[in-house]
């Protein structure tokens, strides 16, 4: 039952809202943030925005919000290392790491379903395979650039044409596949490719592949991947493949059932008002993430809008693609959210069965997913500079709270420079400390930001001279869309042609 739970890894909170505490009563433009005490004025935050090369064409509000709430993430993990605030235990693990956690009981529950309700007999796998609904193909790829010379035409052609003579003289197809074939996709397993129908290559593989006899191997057949050397596998050697893809067939059905028998034995119900609920609580998630209001309700049980926050953040804490998906969230047609609240309540229901059938993760499951939490901590930590000196025992926790700030300060000043790399918290270690600690955005202080910054960079030193505002200091983070001091991934490589036949 391969249904998306929207459980994501995440890593940082990328939305604006009031924080915990209210800490901007007076909505003071010259402070763009607070957190754990410390402030982040308009005038600094300015500096870090300008100060990336690629200032000129990132400069835009969400770029200062990313920023801003960057600045607050990482304060509160300083400040919460410093004065003993960030105890490694199994309730922050199981808190921050939730989504992972409620993925891998749901994908066990899921698969203990899936084993139950769908039974794959060799009756059944016969049938599929007379059916010819879908066929199994085995294949060899020589595969040609789009760009190939005509001499290296000539030479694939070469190759294809001696390893058809040697099948033809008895080789093992096989055997020939995973020492020649240039299709990564099927090459490490003989060849061999899972059942597709009719039409699901491209059209010369696929006429030769429905046109062979069981056992029966095609001639060199050349497409625009390369030259293929197409066989039919027996219905005997076929058998280990039809079996997954008949329990993919059959998951969509499990699915159904299940949740319709959830539904309708928890008397599932979406309540009137839900999707008001849902678009305030998304403009709004830190204020609204302690709001009981219930948006889908059940025998003994209801979800509610801080469920559905932490769900969404679930989703859309990865700062890579977070931002996009939440996006299309808020731009959805209020049908979409009636049935997103319905699902949501559905998975629900779902962890709820999976804990009532003691469905957990193992010990050593558990071991490695607190090991590895520790371990991308401590290297955090290290990473923004907090050492022996922010974390002395000796030191007052006053002492440790300001030392921690200088080393944020520093850090952040260390990624223009490109001496320090952009990481994020792990999890949903991010939106559990901002759960716990105080803090705020000023979006009045985040606009005055902007307007320094742009400012700074049109070298108009009388905006920057405004009342209220504080010297810079140099150096800053980067902008979202920029390589300054950070990880950023090198785009994805483009993806080999499995089978060198599917169509696009």
């Amino acid at each position: 039952m391969r249904r998306e739970m929207i459980l994501v890894a995440g890593v940082v909170a990328l939305t604006v809202g009031c924080g915990k505490g209210g800490l901007f009563s007076t909505q003071r433009p010259d402070r763009v943030a607070t957190a754990a005490g410390q402030e982040l004025p308009a005038e600094r935050l300015a500096g870090f925005l300008s100060a990336s090369p690629n200032a000129k064409q990132d400069l835009k509000p969400e770029a200062v919000d990313f920023v801003a709430n960057l600045w607050v993430d990482f304060s509160l993990f300083a400040q919460a290392v410093a004065t003993d605030k960030l105890t490694v235990d199994s309730a922050l693990v199981a808190e921050a790491m939730w989504p992972m956690i409620a993925e891998r009981k749901a994908s066990q529950w899921r698969d203990s379903l899936v084993s139950q309700r769908i039974a794959i007999t060799p009756a059944s796998l016969d049938s599929a395979y007379k059916a010819e609904k879908m066929r199994v193909g085995q294949h060899i790829l020589i595969r040609l650039d789009s760009n190939a010379t005509p001499a290296q035409k000539a030479e694939a052609r070469k190759k294809a044409d001696g390893l058809l003579a040697k099948l033809k003289g008895g080789a093992n197809f096989g055997a020939l596949a995973m020492a020649n074939s240039m299709d990564p996709g099927s090459a490490a397993d003989s060849g061999m490719m899972a059942p597709a129908p009719k039409g699901s290559f491209v059209p010369a593989f696929d006429a030769a592949l429905w046109a062979l006899k069981p056992g029966e191997m095609s001639g060199v057949i050349a497409t625009e991947f390369g030259f293929h050397i197409i066989r039919y596998p027996t219905e005997a050697e076929a058998a280990r493949l039809w079996k997954p893809a008949l329990t993919m067939q059959g998951q969509k059905s499990v699915e159904e059932t299940y949740f319709a028998e959830l539904e309708k034995t928890a008397n599932l119900k979406v309540q009137t008002g839900s999707v008001a609920r849902m678009r305030a609580a998304l403009a709004d998630m830190e204020g609204k993430r302690k709001d009981n209001a219930k948006l889908v309700t059940w025998k003994g049980g209801a979800f509610t809008v801080a469920d559905f926050i932490l769900w969404v953040k679930a989703a859309t804490t990865d700062p890579m693609n977070g931002p996009a998906l939440l996006q299309r969230i808020n731009g959805a047609p209020d049908s979409q959210f009636s049935t997103f609240a319905k699902q949501l309540g559905q998975n629900s229901l779902l962890l709820a069965d999976a804990d009532k059938h003691k469905v957990h993760m193992s010990a050593a499951e558990w071991k490695l997913m607190v090991d590895g939490f520790k371990a991308e901590v401590d290297s955090i930590r290290l990473n923004v500079g907090i050492g022996p000196d922010v974390i002395d025992p000796k030191a007052s926790k006053s002492d440790r709270s300001k030392a921690a700030a200088l080393k944020v300060d520093a850090y952040f000043d260390n990624l223009v420079k490109r001496q320090a790399r952009l990481r994020f918290l792990p999890g949903m270690l991010a939106w559990t400390l901002r759960s716990r600690m105080d803090h705020d955005v000023n979006p009045l202080g985040t606009k005055r930001a902007l307007e320094l910054a742009q400012a700074k960079l049109a070298g108009d030193s009388t905006a920057a001279a405004k009342p209220g505002a504080i010297a810079p200091a140099p150096g800053g983070p980067p902008v979202p869309g920029g390589e300054v001091g950070t990880d950023k991934p090198a785009a994805p490589p483009a993806k080999p042609a499995t089978g060198g036949t599917k169509k696009p």
